[in-house]
């Protein structure tokens, strides 16, 4: 192969990776949320996801409040509390919350145990209620999930299990806990799994779409696990209109031309 015809298919080559790095930003309907969604109205709601059902390895905090809380000791887990404060946060937590063993039940004192699994909060606090009664009078029971955690996985910047704030999440505001999609993120095709009595149940979820505000895992619930699948990158420029890419393409191009002429010249 002769000189020139080396420097051609230099210039062939270096013509073809230009033109690769040219190529059309990937189109706002894959990357913009609810893409097309108008505003100024009011949607309605869609099918709410139902209440969670409380199942084994679940910690629930339960209290019984009282006018004079000496009288309400005896039913409360209270002995540990400063020992719990003053240690490991987890194992303290263990120690002042109720396990649901994998029977669904949990053993409370004075109450013996209680079968809890499959119910929700408000009949587990109406069961202990109902308890308390017999011992006194006056007494309200609180009673919460503690272990309120979901998981996020996949292209997101922070993923791992976070701890939710509030009972239900949108899809959009758990996405928010672990830092938004990256920009490998497929927005087209995001899969929630979520455990129902009958086996694990895994649906998919276009956020790009405004119908996805109708979808029943619109609203993630404790345990959901939430994982965003992988695509072909999106630049961190994906914003960047395409005729400004295409001037800085030809700035490149031109450039390169100078030095291959000066090559093709000797």
């Amino acid at each position: 192969m002769n000189h020139k015809s080396r420097n051609t298919n230099l210039f062939v080559l270096l013509l073809l990776i230009i033109v690769a790095s040219c190529k059309a930003p990937v189109p706002l309907e894959e990357i913009n949320y609810m893409y097309g969604i108008e505003t100024d109205q009011t949607y309605e709601d869609g099918p709410a996801p139902e209440d969670y059902k409380i199942r084994p390895n679940d910690q629930l905090y339960i209290q019984v409040i009282s006018d004079d809380p000496l009288n309400a000791a005896f039913l409360n887990l209270t002995g540990v509390q400063s020992t719990a404060s003053s240690g490991n946060s987890q194992s303290g937590m263990e120690l002042i919350t109720y396990l649901v063993d994998n029977e669904g039940k949990i053993s409370y004192p004075q109450l013996g145990e209680i079968e809890v699994g499959g119910k929700m909060i408000g009949e587990v606090q109406e069961i202990v209620q109902q308890g308390v009664d017999k011992y006194l009078q006056s007494a309200s029971v609180f009673v919460k999930l503690v272990n309120r955690n979901i998981t996020v996985l996949g292209e997101v910047k922070t993923p791992g299990q976070k701890l939710m704030v509030k009972n239900q999440l949108t899809i959009f505001e758990a996405l928010g806990t672990a830092g938004d999609l990256t920009d490998w993120g497929n927005r087209q095709n995001v899969k929630v799994i979520r455990e129902l009595p009958q086996g694990k149940h895994i649906a998919e979820l276009d956020l790009t779409s405004p119908d996805v505000i109708q979808s029943p895992y619109y609203y993630i619930l404790p345990h959901d696990i939430v994982y965003v699948e992988h695509r072909d990158k999106v630049y961190g420029d994906k914003n960047v209109p395409y005729g400004q890419r295409l001037s800085l393409g030809l700035a490149v191009t031109s450039t390169l031309l100078l030095i291959l002429n000066l090559f093709l010249l000797k």
